[in-house]
């Protein structure tokens, strides 16, 4: 029996993807039930009871609410209408395998497979002996489709199983409909059986049309995917180890999976030769260690630049990790995830920043590493991560820090400020916001302009403001930029707030919940919540999106601008005069519990499960009637062991 493998939900949340049961540290296995068994309905993972009950004690919440997502299960077209599916959505599998059973299974497919979870890639293997009906069932077919990388394993009696010759062509028609990649080992025939069909595999297709149970339609279908994928690049074991083999291909998969770049805006201006100039200090002709460090005020594109440098440096790096939002996490989970990133695995959680720097010290020395350091604002977080006296990765790796404070570059090999911008790129960079175009119309460049120099040339000035104006009237720009000309142009938070201003009250609520709590969260975790508060999700991510004040990143993940986030948190202190809706900061939120009107009014909350927290539970001080939210910390490693709880009123 194949067994099913259940999916970490922290794994299920960073990939962007809704939590199936298919997967553990990279692997899954199973064909899935066919068209004449059982339909059984599954799970996510997780023993929890169904989601329900009233907002009320934390306790009650905890114990009643069953994760939103543990729930979805995607609905697949049948196989009949596999022409008319869309394309699909976010890659839940890396790796689909193809192989018959009988020849591989406990051979070069067991080998591989479990090499490839070893070295953290998301594999499907299916069982094609385990199968019954006659066509691919809906699980399969979307384990196919929701794949990067199909590799079919062809052995001597691989096109005798109708089933590997299903999946082939589906692997084909995914390859020509959205370029999905088909990548065959050739374990015991030569390409040429395969591609013209000769030998076993003549053999096997004859045999298949002398049983006269399909039409001829489909054998030609078999033998043109058969033909298409047998003329591609591929593996051929021959003569070679089975351990070498598969140590290559592993290799070659995981430089093909490059997941790690990083998404970069389409209205980039002005980058070219800052890129050029660093590129020159650090780039592929230096064999040496190098670290360089982005310096200039908030806002002004460091995290761009970059992000730019850590994509041209990618290809030569099999080993790359990008920190962000270091300013607002915990060292011990930077570190952690430094750790994961580099070796491709789930490792011991580490407990202590001290634990943190013999282990990358002791793990990582001997690999050369690409690693981003984002919005760092303290030298410990540097002592943490890389060392401030000598570099401890191996020679030839490279580190990219940005910051607000040239202090901490004392020890880099090469400064780059970064200033506002020429008022001509400045221009371009609002025009491309403002009105998807270079330049302004004739009948806006004079209020276009006056509007780059409110703006004070920042470049993320420019694109909230921009985004703000986009497809509005004249009379509409004059009155914004009437409100903002008020405004002293260091007061730079105080101009995006006016951007916050023109939002309706759903699209408010959901920007501040994003910036107190949800940086970094899958958008899909959250959107449940608020659906259920009634924020129509959909639509306001949308606007949000629009005016530049959100974005998703890579994995469905929720990101804002570090001066937007701080401006939402300003907009809910100021809010907190009234009454305190959202409260994230550990110390304040048991301020909160202690008073009643604390406990009417807050909405989220974080809190840190320690002495504190039970005490409130004990005195009865845990009734939150507005409760739709709340985050419990553990003591050790407050970021890595959170647990999140929507309420489910």
């Amino acid at each position: 029996m194949v067994e099913k493998k259940r999916r970490p939900e922290a794994e299920a949340e960073a990939s962007g993807v809704e939590p199936r049961t298919e997967l553990l540290n990279g692997g899954g296995s199973g064909g899935g039930p066919r068209d004449d068994e059982p339909k059984k309905r599954r799970k996510g993972g997780g023993d929890g009871s169904e989601g329900g009950g009233k907002s009320g004690s934390i306790i009650d919440n905890a114990q009643s609410y069953e994760l939103a997502t543990r729930v979805g299960y995607q609905v697949v077209a049948s196989p009949s209408k596999i022409q008319e599916m869309e394309k699909p959505m976010e890659p839940y599998h890396e790796v689909f395998l193809s192989f018959r059973g009988s020849d591989t299974h406990r051979d070069i497919t067991d080998y591989l497979y479990h090499s490839l979870v070893d070295a953290g890639i998301r594999a499907y293997r299916d069982d094609e002996e385990l199968r019954v009906g006659k066509d691919i069932g809906p699980e399969l077919l979307q384990a196919i489709k929701q794949s990067k990388i199909s590799i079919p394993i062809f052995s001597k009696q691989y096109a005798a199983s109708k089933w590997c010759l299903m999946e082939l062509v589906q692997m084909v028609e995914c390859k020509e409909k959205w370029g999905q990649e088909i990548m065959p080992i050739f374990y015991d025939v030569e390409p040429s059986e395969v591609r013209k069909q000769t030998r076993t595999y003549g053999e096997a297709i004859q045999s298949h049309v002398n049983k006269q149970l399909y039409t001829n339609e489909t054998i030609q279908n078999w033998k043109a995917a058969l033909n298409k994928v047998g003329k591609l690049k591929g593996w051929e074991l021959k003569e070679r180890g089975k351990g070498e083999f598969t140590k290559e291909i592993v290799q070659k998969l995981l430089i093909e999976l490059k997941k790690n770049y990083l998404a970069v805006t389409n209205c980039l201006v002005e980058m070219d030769d800052q890129v050029d100039q660093i590129m020159e200090k650090i780039g592929e002709q230096t064999t040496g260690t190098k670290i360089v460090g982005i310096y200039g005020m908030g806002g002004v594109g460091k995290t761009t630049l970059a992000t730019i440098l850590y994509n041209k440096l990618l290809a030569d790096f099999d080993n790359c990790c990008f920190l962000s939002n270091i300013r607002e996490t915990k060292i011990v989970s930077l570190q952690n995830q430094l750790i994961s990133d580099v070796l491709r695995k789930e490792c011991p959680s580490i407990k202590s920043i001290n634990e943190g720097i013999t282990e990358i010290k002791n793990r990582l020395s001997s690999k050369k590493v690409l690693l981003l350091l984002d919005d760092v604002d303290q030298n410990t977080q540097l002592e943490a991560l890389v060392g401030t006296g000598e570099c401890w990765f191996s020679r030839g790796s490279k580190v990219i820090i940005t910051t607000r404070d040239k202090e901490l570059l004392k020890v880099v090999d090469f400064q780059h400020e970064l200033t506002e911008m020429d008022f001509g790129h400045s221009l371009q960079l609002f025009s491309r916001h403002a009105f998807g175009r270079d330049s302004p119309p004739a009948e806006y460049v004079s209020l276009s302009q006056k509007a780059v120099e409110i703006c004070g040339h920042l470049p993320l000035a420019l694109e909230i403001i921009g985004s703000l104006l986009h497809r509005n009237d004249i009379n509409k720009w004059k009155n914004v930029l009437k409100k903002l000309e008020t405004i002293p142009n260091e007061k730079v938070k105080n101009k995006l707030n006016i951007s916050f201003e023109a939002l309706e009250t759903q699209e408010q609520e959901i920007f501040l919940d994003v910036c107190c709590f949800f940086v970094g969260f899958n958008v899909r975790i959250v959107t449940y919540m608020w659906d259920s508060c009634e924020f129509f999700p959909e639509c306001s991510l949308e606007v949000l999106k629009q005016r530049s004040l959100i974005k998703i990143a890579k994995g469905n993940q929720l990101w804002v601008h570090d001066q937007l986030r701080d401006l939402g948190r300003v907009i809910v202190r100021e809010r907190a005069r009234e009454k305190q809706s959202r409260v994230w900061d550990h110390e304040e939120a048991i301020d909160v519990l202690e008073t009643e009107e604390g406990r009417k009014n807050v909405e989220a909350i974080r809190l840190m499960f320690n002495h504190q927290f039970q005490d409130s539970i004990e005195n009865g001080k845990s009734i939150l009637s507005k409760l739709r939210f709340l985050q419990v910390d553990c003591v050790d490693s407050e970021e890595t062991n959170g647990q999140h709880f929507p309420s489910t009123n």
